[in-house]
């Protein structure tokens, strides 16, 4: 299939079910279009604690979670995967950080990739500092550059430059795409994202 080359930018947050859904949207995509992309991060829950929090502390209603925990076992369900889903909310920001790291090393999508497994498919604590470099070391990174690297100024100022990057979109949510003139929220349906690369690009931006 010829397809016109155009570059897709993802903002999204390890903890965002939507966006490891909307992972393997992108992934679909690939395999059906030329294209570049882009993954930028933001922190949904910034004021969660270092250790993490149990989901029942979160300020929703015990029906609301149950609700979108049924709906994201279904979306799962659509793209093939299974999850494991557990009852604690880890602070996402160290693995952003670190995934920050392998983008300068030039490892980002096979990092990215683990970490986004080991939380939704393993259960595990991506929040955990020696986890994380346990994923890192599996991929030939260097403890003593990657603790030099998040104890830097750096990755934290890449955090704030995403978010003001979305916020000029008028969004402030995650999973967003930008793909070429055009913005789709949500981890929509593939056909959605589909359409949008065949009808064109050149139009103003629209909200999907």
């Amino acid at each position: 299939m010829s397809q016109k080359k155009l570059k897709i930018i993802v903002f999204s947050d390890y903890i965002c079910p939507f966006c490891y859904i909307g992972f393997y949207r992108v992934e679909q995509l690939k395999e059906n279009f030329d294209i570049e992309v882009e993954w930028r991060p933001f922190e949904i829950h910034p004021e969660t604690p270092k250790e993490g929090t149990e989901l029942k502390n979160l300020p929703f209603p015990k029906e609301y979670l149950e609700m979108m925990m049924s709906n994201i076992v279904k979306l799962a369900d659509d793209v093939g995967i299974t999850l494991k889903l557990t009852d604690k909310l880890p602070n996402s920001r160290l693995a952003l950080y670190f995934s920050e790291f392998a983008r300068q090393k030039g490892k980002f999508d096979e990092f990215h990739k683990l970490v986004f497994d080991a939380y939704w498919k393993d259960g595990q604590d991506i929040g955990n500092q020696d986890f994380l470099l346990s994923i890192a070391e599996s991929i030939g990174f260097k403890r003593s550059e990657i603790l030099e690297y998040i104890d830097s100024e750096e990755p934290y100022e890449e955090l704030k430059k995403s978010l003001r990057e979305l916020r000029k979109y008028g969004i402030n949510g995650v999973p967003t795409f930008i793909i070429g003139d055009r913005i789709v929220v949500g981890a929509q349906p593939y056909e959605v994202f589909e359409n949008v690369i065949r009808i064109g690009l050149e139009t103003d931006p629209v909200l999907l």
